[in-house]
């Protein structure tokens, strides 16, 4: 009685959070394979009150679970990444292994040896995998992650979703543990999540560049008279800055709209653009800790900053903007420097990483972009 209390609670949830998500974030693929998983769970919690010539096709749902965990980690924590190839091959093995034993078994009416064994032996393994590598989706990144709501939730699924469902897949495949506990365990898990999700909203799932860029419509100038009020250090180097940047910049901003603007940026925004503008992404392994450093600004009020007022997801991505930009320009004027060269200037520790964060900010290869000019 107390399981089908537990199986009827949890499959309830589901039928929400899958409401929530086809109603308000449908478009997002982050949001459609998160989808999947709460299918998947939503048919475990059933499983048992089937009847039982559906069992082996829930099995079949059942055993998808784990590539679409690993699946949605990828997406919605390690945004704008392409899934890697071996990561992809074991989730599709995964998924399709139960599919094939079965049909082989329909059609021979018994099921070989070396069937069983790779459709259900070693696709456990490749659940294991998936398992594992979806909770390293979640841990990696976390420190340039500048979505608070989503740095939470990596917390709620590691620690709800991961070992709910690791303590379901191990102690199904490996018969212990009772179908009360696992059920109990997906619904703690779903409990927390569907808080977490609500709470995070639209933030998560991405697939919308949000930010500002810092160098559009002649602002730099304006950032540059901004920094001037916070740090006048950095004087020198601002009117240096405007005088390179003179050509490209749309021209002044009027003096009205410049004290619009600085009323409306927070101290530690300026601050942040006042440290960019003297070269400080030019730094290897930077990092948000290490700008919270030089700032001297606690690392939440730096990471909050650059995401609310910035619209940046991802540390990254706002410092790629600066490298890419100066990176660009250099290109341009100087043809006969080594692309290795301006990589390395610009921060980047091997000319791969280089390119591909200039692809990705300008569609095109450095090559290509010099051959342009």
């Amino acid at each position: 009685m107390l399981e089908l209390f537990f199986s009827a609670f949890g499959a309830g949830i589901c039928i929400v959070l899958m409401m929530l998500l086809l109603k308000d974030f449908s478009h997002a693929n982050a949001a459609r394979a998160f989808f999947v998983l709460i299918f998947g769970a939503f048919v475990s919690l059933c499983h048992n009150w089937l009847p039982k010539e559906l069992h082996v096709y829930a099995y079949m749902v059942e055993s998808g679970t784990p590539a679409f965990f690993w699946i949605s980690c990828r997406l919605i924590f390690q945004e704008g990444r392409s899934l890697p190839r071996i990561g992809l091959i074991v989730a599709i093995f995964s998924i399709v292994a139960p599919v094939l034993r079965h049909l082989i078994t329909l059609s021979l009416g018994m099921t070989p040896q070396w069937v069983e064994f790779i459709g259900r032996e070693v696709q456990q393994y490749c659940e294991y995998a998936l398992i594992i590598m979806g909770i390293f989706a979640l841990l990696r990144g976390r420190e340039d992650d500048m979505v608070e709501s989503r740095r939470r939730l990596r917390w709620a699924i590691m620690g709800a979703a991961g070992l709910s469902l690791g303590w379901s897949i191990f102690s199904f495949n490996l018969n212990f543990g009772s179908d009360a506990s696992r059920i109990f365990a997906i619904d703690l898990s779903l409990l927390v999540i569907i808080w977490f999700l609500v709470k995070g909203r639209s933030d998560i799932w991405g697939g919308i560049k949000l930010h500002k860029n810092v160098f559009e419509n002649g602002n730099l100038i304006a950032d540059q008279e901004r920094a001037k009020l916070v740090n006048s250090a950095v004087l020198d180097a601002e009117n240096t800055l405007i005088e390179q940047e003179s050509n490209e910049a749309s021209g002044p901003i009027p003096s009205a709209e410049q004290a619009s603007l600085l009323m409306r940026e927070s101290e530690t925004l300026i601050r942040v653009k006042a440290i960019m503008l003297e070269g400080f992404y030019r730094r290897e392994n930077l990092t948000l800790k290490d700008l919270s450093d030089a700032l001297e600004v606690p690392e939440y009020k730096v990471r909050a900053t650059i995401n609310k007022e910035l619209g940046y997801r991802n540390f990254n991505e706002f410092i790629n903007e600066y490298r890419i930009k100066e990176a660009a320009k250099r290109l341009r004027e100087e043809p006969e420097t080594p692309i290795s060269n301006i990589a390395l200037d610009v921060g980047y520790r091997t000319l791969s990483s280089f390119n591909r964060a200039f692809r990705k900010e300008k569609d095109t290869t450095p090559t290509a972009f010099r051959e342009g000019y």
